[in-house]
C-alpha cells in the first residue's frame, strides 16, 4: 500500500505542476473573449512593479514591432493576459528581473518565471496553448515557415532606414526591399491560399506583419517605399486581408499616432509613449 501511494504521488506531481498551464487554457476556451487593455501607461524608472496577479503577463511596448509579434499570437489564440507597457528610454529598475537583457517582449508565465525574445515567446505560446495552432506539425513544413520569417531582413532594414536616415537609402537597399515584396508575392501565388498560413493567418503571417503594417503607414509619407498595388496585386490583397484579421485589427495603431511616434524616434528624441494610454 505504501509503495502504491508513493508511485501514485510520483505520477500526480507532474500533473499538478502542469495545472498552471492547463487552467488558464480552459478558462480562455470556455469563457467569452476578454477585452485586453493594450494601452496601459508605459512604466518608467521609479515606477513600482505591478504585483503579479496570477494571469499570463506580457512586458510590452505599444509601438514595438517585435513585441507585437507576441501580442498577435496571444490575440489569435484568444488567451486571457495582462499587458505591462514599458518606457524603453527610461526603463524601470526592475525590468532586468523580468527580461534578462532589459528588452521587450517578455512573458511572465508564473510569478518570477519569464521568457523573452519575440520568436521564442511566440513559439512557446503555440506549444502551450494548442487552440488555433499557428505552426504546422510536420517538421519540414514547420522549418519552411520559420525560414520565411527569417527572410524578412530587407523589409526590417528599409523600415529603420526610412525612419532614421531616409536620404541615405541606397539603390541596393531599395532593390532588396522590392525583391522581398516579390518573394512574398511569389510565395502567396505558389501556395494559392489567402494567407501564407493557409485559409487563416499562421505563424509566418503574424511574425512578418508588424513590418508590413509600418510600411503601409510610412508609405503615406514616403513614396519611396510605397507598395504598388498594380505591380504587387496578390501581396496588396493579402495585406488588406491581414488588416481585417481580428488578431491584427484590434491592435493596429492609427496612422497619425504611429507617424508622430516614428518622427520623434527618427530624430533621436524621446517619443510620447502614452499617446494611446487608457486610464
Amino acid at each position: 500500500m505504501h509503495s502504491f501511494a508513493i508511485a501514485s504521488w510520483r505520477v500526480l506531481v507532474p500533473v499538478v505542476q502542469n495545472l498552471k498551464y492547463v487552467i488558464p487554457l480552459y478558462r480562455t476556451m470556455a469563457g467569452a473573449a476578454v477585452k485586453i487593455n493594450f494601452n496601459t501607461k508605459h512604466l518608467k524608472k521609479g515606477d513600482p512593479l505591478p504585483p503579479y496577479n496570477g494571469k499570463l503577463r506580457i512586458y510590452n511596448m505599444r509601438y514595438c514591432p517585435y513585441a507585437q509579434r507576441t501580442v498577435l499570437v496571444l490575440n489569435a489564440k484568444k488567451i486571457d493576459y495582462e499587458v505591462v507597457n514599458i518606457d524603453l528610454v527610461d526603463k524601470p529598475e526592475w525590468l532586468t528581473s523580468k527580461s534578462l537583457f532589459g528588452k521587450v517582449p517578455a512573458l511572465e508565465v508564473q510569478d518570477g518565471v519569464c521568457i523573452a525574445e519575440s520568436l521564442v515567446t511566440s513559439e512557446y505560446l503555440d506549444e502551450v496553448y494548442p487552440q488555433r495552432p499557428l505552426l504546422p506539425k510536420d517538421p519540414v513544413k514547420k522549418a519552411l515557415a520559420k525560414v520565411l520569417v527569417e527572410s524578412s531582413g530587407p523589409i526590417q532594414q528599409i523600415m529603420f532606414r526610412i525612419i532614421r536616415t531616409p536620404n541615405e537609402i541606397t539603390e541596393e537597399q531599395l532593390a532588396a526591399y522590392h525583391n522581398y515584396l516579390k518573394f512574398i508575392e511569389d510565395q502567396l501565388k505558389s501556395a494559392g491560399t489567402k494567407f501564407l498560413g493557409g485559409a487563416v493567418p499562421g505563424f509566418t503571417d503574424y511574425m512578418i506583419w508588424p513590418w508590413f503594417e509600418r510600411m503601409l503607414t510610412l508609405s503615406k509619407k514616403f513614396e519611396l517605399v510605397k507598395i504598388d498595388a498594380t505591380k504587387f496585386k496578390i501581396l496588396s490583397e493579402y495585406l488588406a486581408n491581414m488588416l481585417k484579421d481580428p488578431a491584427v485589427s484590434q491592435y493596429v495603431i492609427p496612422d497619425e499616432i504611429l507617424l508622430k511616434f516614428i518622427e520623434a524616434y527618427g530624430k533621436g528624441n524621446k517619443p510620447d509613449y502614452n499617446m494611446l494610454t487608457e486610464e
